[in-house]
């Protein structure tokens, strides 16, 4: 068996059928040498016992159970976990197309020393509802803003990360000292500062495409916006010189 070349990292809550779907599509990849993390916080719908009673005939598999402490925790637990020089991040909702690991190793060699931002494709059909239109039209003007930046590096100025579909080098995420286990929303768009802080280049690789398939309500873009927003305040109550500058938090809010 060929020795692992990248570790993939995958937190989940409760995502059962989502993790599974996410390891169908990761054993099609054009690329196989890699070993898999599964982190499960605090998970109770049987997620451990669906992956055990699969067989998968591709990569050394590890399940990791831990109580519920978020996501930041789950992907730092994660790599504790890991044996190889690059980290690959996905979310258990993510779908990778697949040449999308292909992708990230290819351009690692090239940039050992930066963050690749893999690109992010919503799923849309007719059958939408409104909330999850408008959200699929949030993230192709997402998309469109960062296709000025297509294999090459991201501004200093504009501060992006999506923690679903991206790349790192172990040494950079131990320098970084992972994701602050202290938000539990955010700890993308944390790490993303701190990384420029630490002159860390992020490329954005659309190239390496990842499908994002959830289930998506009003009421779950509200929570989750909330979420967003209070923990943002949050970090800049603990980090004021990191957050100093920044523009969501120049305006007053209250946040219930």
């Amino acid at each position: 068996m060929t020795p692992p070349h990248v570790s993939i990292i995958v937190p989940s809550y409760n995502g059962k059928d989502k993790v599974i779907r996410l390891l169908h599509s990761l054993e099609q990849q054009t690329f196989l040498a890699f070993e898999v993390i599964v982190i499960l916080d605090g998970s109770t719908d049987g997620t451990a016992e669906a992956i055990n009673c699969t067989e998968w005939n591709i990569f050394p598999l590890k399940i990791i159970e831990q109580k519920n402490n978020g996501r930041a925790s789950a992907r730092n637990t994660g790599v504790t976990y890991a044996t190889t020089e690059l980290l690959i991040f996905f979310d258990d909702d993510m779908v990778p197309e697949v040449s999308c690991i292909q992708k990230f190793v290819s351009f690692n060699p090239l940039y050992k020393n930066s963050i690749a931002l893999g690109q992010i494709i919503e799923t849309a059909s007719k059958e939408d509802t409104e909330i999850k239109k408008y959200k699929d039209y949030l993230n192709t003007s997402w998309n469109n803003n960062l296709s000025a930046y297509r294999d090459n590096m991201i501004p200093n100025n504009i501060v992006v990360l999506a923690a679903a579909n991206f790349s790192i080098s172990t040494f950079l995420f131990n320098k970084l000292n992972g994701f602050d286990e202290l938000l539990k929303d955010i700890e993308d768009y944390d790490f993303a500062l701190r990384a420029k802080v630490e002159k860390i280049e992020t490329f954005y690789l659309d190239t390496a495409i990842a499908l994002h398939q959830d289930h998506f309500t009003f009421r779950k873009y509200a929570e989750r916006s909330k979420a967003y927003l209070k923990n943002r305040i949050f970090a800049a109550s603990l980090k004021p010189e990191l957050y100093g500058k920044d523009p969501i938090l120049k305006h007053k809010h209250n946040v219930l």
